[in-house]
């Protein structure tokens, strides 16, 4: 391939030969062709490379890593190899509907003023069985400022963003150190870059199960923790405090605290004792989460026995180990 394509999908993969074909596959099947697909296999010891050796497409690239250098790095290298105009991290075992491309290339051609643009998903198991999916709350523009406070009030899903390459390059140096979360240091980074569209159809299917990063995240409270550290950081960046953004950390702190007690019976899978730990760490951080009524019932919520909270979570389209759908959703190494 030597001419440059419009558009660099990057799945970062690790042990995911099961899903992988699916995810590739979609990709494939895009009606906007203009694409270079890169596989980077994170040093899988699964049978990942047979699962990519089923397809030939001259727009297919795959490259194993020597040794697996984590989610961040490996989203790192993509966007280093990237030669499209945008850039989309595809979950290894997520699908993209065939009419994703044209949708938000057409969304970026049109809104030059954004730097990204992300949409919808819906949620499926391990089977591939819908049961959920990201709820509303992001307006069709929002201005990069607003932007980088309503990420923490409303989340997203990485795999539906579609980012201008030259915009993450220019944001500074990459930091792997979010670690888990680089997919949130990219949106916030280029909230300071621009604009951020939005996508109200849900044309991606994100899978969440048992090996995904976020759900032993949730249950541990690690996400709220590095959501905080998240929030400090970037509230304390120059380019935010300069722009008279700095004083929305408390704010943004607050959205943190409410997501996490939204959350918070995934803990119970590991006890009481897990869920009441998570709880005080949460309460000392942000005392005044308390003061919202929907807190007091997500903590009652979380207090019932496990088989109550599964059937009722059921009922409203979710399992007890599903983020809910104003959280950010993680993809996997």
């Amino acid at each position: 391939m030597t001419a440059t394509p419009r558009v660099s999908i990057v799945i970062p993969t690790y042990n995911a030969a099961q899903w992988l074909p699916s995810s590739i596959g979609s990709a494939l099947a895009q009606r906007f062709t203009d694409f270079e697909l890169l596989v980077l296999d994170n040093a899988s010891t699964d049978d990942t490379a047979v699962a990519v050796a089923r397809f030939s497409d001259p727009r297919l690239i795959y490259r194993i890593n020597d040794t697996n250098i984590g989610f961040a790095g490996n989203v790192h290298l993509g966007c280093r190899l990237a030669r499209g105009d945008c850039i989309l991290f595809l979950g290894a075992d997520d699908i993209l509907a065939a009419d994703f491309l044209t949708e938000a290339v057409g969304f970026l051609d049109a809104h030059t003023d954004c730097s990204m643009v992300h949409g919808a998903a819906f949620w499926i198991d391990e089977n591939g069985t819908r049961f959920g999916g990201t709820g509303d709350g992001w307006p069709r523009v929002t201005p990069g400022r607003q932007a980088l406070v309503d990420v923490f009030r409303h989340g997203f899903c990485f795999t539906t963003m579609l980012m201008r390459t030259n915009l993450i390059r220019a944001s500074g140096p990459f930091h792997e150190g979010w670690g888990e979360i680089t997919d949130l240091w990219l949106f916030c980074r280029l909230c300071l870059a621009g604009n951020v569209g939005y996508i109200d159809k849900r044309l991606v299917d994100y899978r969440v199960h048992s090996n995904s990063i976020s759900v032993p995240m949730y249950r541990t409270n690690s996400m709220f923790h590095r959501q905080m550290s998240a929030v400090r950081e970037c509230f304390a960046w120059p380019e935010v405090v300069d722009g008279g953004s700095a004083d929305m950390r408390a704010l943004a702190q607050r959205l943190v605290a409410r997501n996490a007690i939204e959350i918070l019976h995934v803990s119970r899978a590991d006890g009481y004792g897990r869920y009441l730990s998570n709880l005080s760490e949460i309460v000392r951080a942000v005392p005044d989460v308390l003061l919202h009524p929907e807190s007091w019932a997500r903590i009652g919520f979380g207090l019932l026995p496990v088989p109550a909270i599964r059937a009722l979570a059921r009922m409203r389209g979710r399992t007890s180990a599903i983020p809910t759908d104003n959280l950010p959703q993680r993809s996997r190494t």
